[in-house]
């Protein structure tokens, strides 16, 4: 049975979570079954990708191919999971489960009533499947769809609360979504023009050797590539619909949003970038400097927006726009330290801006209170929730023994290898500015007064439920996890990092 299921694991991961919510509307009124099946296939999902990342490590890099119908490449559409793809679908799956575990019983609360928070899943399922479609698709156009399957979904689950704002904010989502799309789709069509290829891996052979005969066209593909993925995964200063929908949408939605979605465009960015054009063209066009130059200017100014929010949300909001900055200053660095953490800092992020987002809407949900300057004493009431606010903050900082240390420090050896010093000053410089609009929310949270609790304004606030409670402890405790013992998902990265540089 085992040998049947292996060369299907790729397209199981992917296929799963689709047929579910294919089938999710039909139990809409029994929502207790809803979240049993959402759950049941994060598990199922997770250990899915546990199992195939295990695969990957034991050859040694050597990947796992799925032909759609048993059409090979080039005709046919093909899945490829690598060291890059098992780790984006760990990525994916651990940090889905967790969410799946905090919205069960409370969603109603935030999207109104059991028919929406039925929708939710759907749409919440299709964005899981559609991120596990980008870790493993090999195919130009199928990224295209995806893409769009993700940033549909993306604007459903921010449309799904059940307040004015949240139709506003994903309207705007949907605007810019949508330029960028229709740049990614002109970018595609150049390379196909160019190359007569979809596959990447052919459409790579073919643009080494004639790319030198359209130079123009090749430019102009990258920009577009850049600029529509640019805008997707919110780089600044095209990072304008973020705040809105990642501090609008409900806390579920919010945590994926920032932890998942957005990575999965930067997921596609590096495989055009690394797997179609190559890191030889991308010195040659400097793109390597475009987004060094990018990221620096990200992690600076979305970090100064950042401190001027008192909202909460929002204030995690612009710093997922800072946080954006280190992944793309690092896929411009060209070598394999700072790839790696580039990689690694990735899936941390991921875990501990989940962490943050669930956190928060938590306090939000039991104290009514949205503003950072409102929290006064938290710390004492929710001592849990805010345990896991701080090891998230603490993460993202960089602290040692968690995780985004070790990513921020494979970041700074890799700046450091380049010989400029620009990168290594912001890494350093981002971190301290990372410590002034979080470290503020914990000390307020613990070593300011709480409120007087007969104050008709102030309710009595309490750590949340227990599938909520095991969410936040779980997602915590990886952030140590990795901040302790990296060694298994950094060699990943590490592995990952040398197949796109082809050092191996």
């Amino acid at each position: 049975m085992t040998a049947t299921i292996i060369p299907d694991l790729p397209v199981f991961v992917v296929i799963a979570p689709l047929f579910v919510a294919f089938v999710l509307p039909t139990f809409a009124r029994r929502m207790r079954l809803v979240e049993a099946l959402v759950i049941l296939v994060g598990i199922l999902g997770f250990l899915g990708a546990l199992y195939l990342a295990s695969l990957v490590f034991a050859q040694k890099g050597s990947p796992l191919i799925y032909s759609l119908g048993g059409w090979q490449a080039p005709w046919g559409i093909e899945l490829k999971a690598g060291n890059l793809g098992a780790l984006f679908l760990l990525v994916v799956t651990g940090v889905s489960l967790p969410v799946s575990l905090f919205a069960k019983g409370n969603l109603a609360q935030e999207v109104g009533g059991k028919e929406r928070s039925a929708r939710f899943y759907v749409l919440y399922l299709l964005l899981g499947g559609a991120l596990a479609g980008m870790a493993v698709t090999n195919d130009l156009f199928n990224v295209f769809v995806l893409v769009e399957v993700v940033t549909l979904s993306c604007c459903g689950l921010v449309s799904a609360r059940n307040h004015p704002r949240a139709a506003e904010a994903a309207f705007k989502y949907l605007i810019m979504a949508t330029l960028g799309s229709t740049l990614v789709m002109g970018g595609i069509g150049f390379i196909y023009m160019i190359t007569g290829h979809l596959n990447m891996e052919f459409a790579a052979r073919e643009l080494a050797s004639i790319w030198q005969h359209s130079p123009h066209v090749v430019w102009m593909a990258l920009s577009f590539i850049l600029v529509g993925f640019g805008v997707k995964a919110a780089v600044f200063p095209l990072h304008v619909w973020l705040p809105d929908a990642h501090s609008t949408a409900p806390s579920p939605a919010s945590a994926i949003l920032s932890g998942l979605a957005v990575k999965g465009y930067l997921i596609c960015l590096l495989k055009f970038l690394y797997n179609v054009f190559g890191s030889a063209l991308m010195q040659e066009f400097a793109v390597d400097r475009i987004l060094v130059l990018a990221g620096a200017v990200a992690i600076i100014a979305g970090s100064i927006l950042a401190l001027s929010q008192d909202e909460l949300k929002r204030r995690l909001a612009y710093s997922t726009v800072a946080q954006v900055g280190y992944i793309v200053l690092g896929l411009g660095l060209l070598n394999r330290q700072g790839l790696a953490g580039t990689l690694f800092y990735l899936a941390s992020h991921a875990v501990i801006k989940s962490t943050l987002f669930l956190a928060a809407g938590a306090i939000i949900a039991a104290t009514g209170k949205k503003k950072v300057s409102e929290l006064s004493g938290i710390g004492r009431k929710m001592p849990l929730t805010m345990a896991a606010f701080t090891i998230g903050s603490l993460g993202l900082i960089g602290l040692p023994l968690f995780s985004g240390f070790v990513g921020k420090w494979y970041l700074l050896l890799g700046s450091i290898e380049t010989g400029k010093p620009l990168p290594t000053v912001v890494v350093i410089a981002g971190s301290i500015l990372c410590a002034t609009y979080l470290l503020p929310v914990i000390r307020r949270a613990y070593f300011e007064p709480a409120p007087d609790t007969t104050n008709a304004d102030w309710q009595d606030p309490q750590d949340p439920g227990f599938s909520q409670k095991l969410a936040l402890i779980l997602l915590a405790a990886i952030v140590v996890l990795l901040g302790v013992v990296p060694g298994p998902l950094l060699e990943l990265a590490k592995r990952a990092a040398a197949e796109l540089l082809l050092l191996q």
